[in-house]
């Protein structure tokens, strides 16, 4: 009986695991890259993102803590993907497109963001890291629904916003 309890209890703790890694911090140099790049557009190595890093304290809970950081990422996250919706309103030939370019570009954000990582620092706060991919935000914006002028405008413009964004910075 007293075995069987114990391997239950085991499938539990790592079934209840939450989603992504948290690394519990240790040194200075397991601090992620993603938190000195911090919230907006980044090019990396591996390609061009919008990215939002998001920050958790005081919550002892590591379930809720997790839940806040990731929340706070996503709102970093929609700062940078406004920005570029503002950068790609600007090329739209009316008022209306305005519109149309952020209701499309926010639903193609929306089908592609991702929590991609999560770090605790030493006195128990979270930091998470929200990405939106340029390239796959790109293809989900040939998939969703609205008028295909403007969605080709916006395809053609994704990269010189993405450009302007990235050297506000």
């Amino acid at each position: 009986m007293r075995t069987v309890l114990l391997a239950a209890a085991a499938v539990l703790a790592l079934s209840c695991g939450g989603g992504g890694k948290a690394v519990r911090a240790g040194a200075p140099e397991a601090t992620p890259s993603w938190l000195s790049e911090g919230t907006g557009a980044i090019r990396t190595e591996s390609g061009r993102k919008l990215q939002g890093v998001g920050v958790a304290s005081g919550a002892t809970n590591e379930r809720v803590r997790r839940h806040q950081a990731d929340g706070a990422a996503r709102e970093q996250l929609q700062g940078a993907v406004d920005a570029l919706v503002r950068m790609l309103a600007r090329t739209g030939e009316s008022p209306h497109d305005g519109q149309a370019v952020a209701a499309m570009a926010r639903k193609a954000a929306a089908q592609v963001s991702a929590i991609r990582d999560h770090w605790v620092t030493p006195d128990g706060d979270e930091r998470a890291l929200a990405v939106v991919e340029v390239d796959e935000f790109k293809k989900a914006l040939q998939g969703v629904d609205g008028d295909d002028r403007v969605r080709r405008e916006m395809f053609a413009n994704v990269d010189r916003a993405f450009e302007q964004i990235a050297r506000a910075r």
